[in-house]
């Protein structure tokens, strides 16, 4: 393989599907270039092994209000959104084991003195979050040289609001809150209307609706409507180095199949996989600290699949969270009306870490188990509706970086940057794309749609003086 593109995309996921659609409309010639055997990144719908409906073992959930270019693909597409169900109580375990239940929308149980610090830290970390002077400094250095945990511990937060923050940080990162930037935890806030917003399951929060058909569908749907043959399918990019020539500069852009040539590069994978890549020049200094100081946690998606809905005969809506573990949080995800019945357990960080290297049926038995104390229902009757179960694979993965959904810098991680930088920042004619690289719902796919448009304006930018197709 030796061809000449105005632009070479690195990755099929969302972002980079979408940079190419962009391209394309744009009338430049491009390539895709996907090291998997698959579009769509870490979109990942897998058909129930008993053929009622699908389960997602990536991302999930999208909404109809806030995230206009998903929205605009689902009717696109034809596709069927599924409201999650917020219709009965939550369960929480405590650290001691205890139970309670609480209804969707309210507070945990926890005493009034408890629940006012919650609230006050909540408050603390939306307003900080929504304030542009966060972002600058001397905020941003003072904000990055903390921990998540320091940040609430210095704003009077309290043991249990620590506490609540570990079950943020388990369900989005797979990650503690002492081991992330308090500045990187507040952009990702910011980008996702607030960390109340990104936690809601209601209308306009970030877990409002799933697709029937999947999210691998927005994928493959925005595949077929670029043109056959552009992209190339299990070709792992190996290096990308700049050349000069007398017509003027351009990239060389080599895999095991052999190379392409083109002006501009837009690179659309995590960045913790940069590391499979040589870049000749090298990556820009912030750019290359980030991706260095990034890195994922434990963050496991375990699906079990049931032949009824068994929590909801106690009055549970099947959202539950657990500051014991090994699950930190479930969410219902069936779709009812195809008897598709299922709980998507979030496991992750310190809880998950001895649960992980346990065999399978070990790992099912200790998931039944927490299940049954966390929705009131005994063992032998969650044994009897249990089918089996389903595992995310993005540890075990290579090209997602080993880990997901998108890694954290750590403490420190966002020195000498400033806001936007990380998002937009170019290096010469390669440009940069993914859910991590965007302000905008970042770890969202509506983050890598607004992503990949980015990065291919940005790139056609270049380009502008060149001749079309």
């Amino acid at each position: 393989m030796h061809e000449t593109v105005d632009i070479a995309i690195v990755g099929a996921g969302l972002s980079g599907l979408q940079a190419a659609l962009d391209v394309y409309r744009a009338g430049r010639s491009f390539v895709i270039l996907e090291a998997r055997d698959q579009v769509g990144g870490k979109t990942l719908t897998v058909r129930r092994p008993d053929g009622k409906g699908n389960q997602e073992l990536g991302p999930a959930w999208i909404n109809d209000t806030n995230q206009s270019r998903i929205w605009a693909y689902v009717k696109r597409f034809g596709l069927t959104p599924v409201t999650q169900n917020i219709q009965g109580t939550v369960a929480c375990e405590d650290e001691d084991g205890s139970w309670h239940s609480f209804p969707y929308g309210s507070l945990p149980e926890f005493g009034e003195t408890e629940k006012a610090n919650l609230v006050m830290i909540r408050d603390r970390i939306e307003a900080l979050a929504a304030d542009p002077a966060t972002f600058k400094e001397p905020n941003r250095s003072k904000y990055d040289a903390l921990s998540l945990e320091q940040l609430i511990r210095s704003s009077g937060g309290s043991n249990r609001a620590v506490q609540v923050a570990r079950l943020w940080c388990h369900g989005m990162f797979g990650q503690e809150p002492w081991e992330i930037s308090s500045l990187a935890f507040l952009e990702v806030s910011r980008s996702g209307l607030g960390i109340s917003n990104i936690r809601s399951d209601d209308k306009h929060g970030a877990q409002y609706l799933r697709l029937k058909e999947g999210t691998s569908a927005l994928a493959q749907g925005i595949y077929l409507l670029l043109p056959p043959g552009s992209v190339r399918l299990n070709t792992p990019v190996t290096a990308i180095v700049k050349k000069t020539s007398e017509s003027g500069e351009g990239y060389i852009v080599s895999t095991p199949h052999g190379i392409v040539t083109a002006a501009r590069v837009i690179v659309s994978v995590p960045g913790t996989t940069y590391k499979n890549m040589h870049f000749d020049p090298p990556l820009p200094p912030q750019r290359k600290l980030y991706t260095t100081a990034t890195r994922y946690g434990l963050y496991v998606k375990f699906l079990l699949l049931f032949k009824t809905p068994f929590w909801r005969r106690n009055g549970g809506c099947g959202l539950a969270q657990s500051f014991r573990g090994p699950i930190s949080i479930v969410r219902d995800t069936s779709v009812d009306d195809e008897d598709n019945y299922a709980l998507t357990c979030f496991i992750g960080a310190a809880p998950g870490r001895k649960w992980y290297a346990l065999g399978e049926k070990e790992r099912e038995g200790a998931a039944l188990r927490q299940l049954s104390h966390l929705f009131q229902t005994p063992l032998a009757e969650v044994q009897g509706e249990f089918i089996g179960s389903l595992t995310s694979p993005w540890m075990e993965e290579r090209w997602a970086g080993f880990g997901c959904p998108f890694s954290m810098p750590a403490p420190g991680g966002l020195s000498g940057t400033v806001d936007g930088q990380i998002a937009t920042e170019a290096a010469g004619g390669v440009f940069f794309v993914g859910t991590e690289s965007t302000d905008h719902w970042r770890g969202y796919m509506e983050g890598a749609l607004e992503s990949g448009e980015r990065g291919a304006a940005q790139a056609l930018e270049g380009l502008k003086t060149t001749s079309k197709l």
